[in-house]
C-alpha cells in the first residue's frame, strides 16, 4: 500500500492547524492567570522601588556638606 502524499493539501486550512489547536477557554484562563501574577509582581516591587528612592534621597541628603 503506498502513502499518497496529495491526501491533505499543504495549501488547506485544515493541513495547517493540524496539531496547533488550543481551546479558547485555556487561551483566555492562561492570560487572567499572567494578568494576575502580573498585578501581583507589581504590587510587591512598588514599594520596595519607592524605598530604595527613599533612602537614596535621605543618603544624599545626609552627606552634603551645608554651610550655615
Amino acid at each position: 500500500m503506498a502513502i499518497d502524499p496529495e491526501v491533505i493539501s499543504p495549501s488547506s486550512k485544515k493541513g495547517s492547524r493540524a496539531g496547533r489547536y488550543f481551546p479558547k477557554w485555556a487561551i483566555y484562563s492562561s492570560t487572567g492567570v499572567g494578568v494576575l501574577l502580573l498585578i501581583g509582581l507589581i504590587k510587591t516591587l512598588l514599594p520596595l522601588i519607592g524605598m530604595a528612592f527613599l533612602l537614596a534621597f535621605i543618603w544624599s541628603q545626609s552627606t552634603t556638606n551645608r554651610r550655615y
